[in-house]
């Protein structure tokens, strides 16, 4: 089936009728790769347009297809013009871990991919329930020099919706699976959130991403909570699995609390082992977050890092890599152009007044921390996409800034896989004031690089 090429330099398969896995091995051919090659496009896209049943199978196997011309043609790949039930069959499939875009008709798809005629006036409604993917398409829009218009809520965009004539394009059930960063874990606060399920035995120790809690540590994280509401019960093999987590959680000052689990249906002698390891026991997420000791630690505070690692020649090497994803994002968010002033191997300095932060660990073929440092006001400016509206509260701010440093974490991650060095990335730590970032980050030689937007002083600290 050979593709159709739009001016965008986006390519198109439209199949009809059934795609599973008879007929999907026969959709894209050698000669439809070569013609796509030929082509020299960006975004390589299936329209389910004529489609009238697909399955897992068909469309995994299409999507072998598009991962090889992801590969090697560094395109976007993914699939177009589908129903709701079509959307949300994708997550049922693939788990929610989609490693392809979505969009939900040709011409959103060519939105994304630029080429467009636009003066930079005309307004694109977005709306996104993941409030990860409502930035990254907002800075994606405006990047193709769009005006985005960021509604947080359905009911907000329900009701901006109805005025579709002020809008050149309305963006929903639309997902970026490129540059997504989707991990089985969310944050609030100082919190990560473990969410777990089913009977728990020894396949946790699989299941369970180490490195990836390890780094939450590294970054400042100091409570773990495990969402253990749909859990039917542990065996003795978990418990200790927990017992063995706490214990090394103790040694930055992190607390690990299991949350709904199902105390009737638990042993109590394992309760009570886990008890002894420091482990705390709440009925609901109300009773945690409100709980004095947990609310000594969420308003605030660092883990103390007590493994204090090394540059290596590996992690500098690619220190340009990681100082170019952030800084043209922070540019173009901005509006600004960032002035480099020095760089410096040496502890954590940062400049300037009512700093604000955010960290996010990296861990794989290298392994790291890049740490962002700005004034409050520079946070507003650069997250003033993200909000949708204007908004001072230090909270709300911090969570934007946590949404920008993954999107620059993203970035990142991308940036390095195409020269072969690949990563996994935590979710970002914010901090309100830096002085609890010092503490995580004392005792430890990094790499500093001091920039300038305009008055405003900026720190990239990359460290082991």
């Amino acid at each position: 089936m050979r593709p159709i090429v739009k001016k965008q330099r986006v390519a198109y398969f439209t199949p009809q009728g059934f795609l599973d896995g008879n007929n999907a091995s026969q959709m894209i051919t050698i000669q439809d790769m070569q013609a796509v090659r030929a082509a020299h496009v960006s975004m390589v896209l299936v329209s389910l347009k004529k489609v009238i049943f697909f399955n897992k199978n068909g469309i995994g196997i299409v999507f072998d297809a598009l991962s090889k011309m992801q590969k090697e043609l560094k395109v976007v790949v993914g699939f177009c013009d589908y129903t709701v039930k079509q959307y949300e069959a994708f997550f049922k499939f693939f788990e929610g871990d989609i490693g392809f875009s979505l969009f939900k008709t040709l011409d959103i798809a060519m939105l994304f991919a630029g080429g467009g005629e636009s003066g930079g006036e005309e307004n694109v409604l977005i709306f996104n329930e993941d409030a990860t993917q409502r930035s990254i398409q907002a800075i994606e829009i405006f990047d193709k020099g769009y005006t985005p218009i960021v509604v947080q809520t359905l009911d907000d965009f329900i009701a901006r919706a109805e005025e579709k004539e002020k809008f050149f394009a309305i963006v929903e059930r639309t997902y970026l699976g490129l540059m997504s960063n989707r991990i089985a874990a969310k944050t609030r606060g100082n919190c990560v959130i473990y969410y777990l399920k089913g009977f728990l035995d020894g396949s946790v120790t699989e299941q369970f991403d180490v490195m990836y809690h390890q780094n939450c540590l590294k970054v400042g994280f100091q409570l773990f909570m495990f969402d253990a509401t749909r859990v039917s019960s542990l065996n003795i093999h978990a418990a200790n699995f927990f017992s063995r987590l706490s214990t090394a959680g103790a040694e930055y000052g992190a607390l690990i609390a299991i949350v709904g689990l199902d105390m009737e249906k638990t042993p109590k002698r394992f309760v009570e082992e886990l008890e002894d390891a420091g482990i705390m026991f709440f009925e609901n997420e109300t009773d945690f977050f409100t709980d004095e000791i947990v609310l000594s630690m969420s308003g605030g505070g660092a883990a103390v890092r007590k493994e204090k690692h090394k540059l290596t020649k590996a992690m500098v090497a690619r220190l340009p890599t990681l100082v170019s994803s952030t800084m043209d994002t922070l540019q173009m968010m901005t509006n600004m152009m960032a002035l480099k002033e020095d760089m410096k191997i040496q502890p954590f300095e940062p400049k300037g007044e009512e700093l604000m932060a955010s960290s996010v660990a990296f861990y794989g073929d290298i392994e790291g921390m890049i740490t962002l440092v700005m004034p409050k006001e520079l946070v507003e400016k650069s997250c003033a996409l993200l909000l949708g509206e204007e908004n001072g509260d230090p909270e709300v701010l911090a969570d934007a800034l946590s949404e920008l440093v993954n999107i620059v974490a993203g970035k990142s991650k991308t940036s390095l896989q195409e020269e072969g060095v690949h990563i996994n990335i935590t979710l970002p730590r914010s901090y309100v004031a830096v002085d609890d970032l010092k503490t995580t980050l004392e005792g430890i030689q990094g790499v500093q690089v001091n920039f300038s937007f305009e008055d405003y002083p900026f720190t990239f600290y990359l460290s082991p």
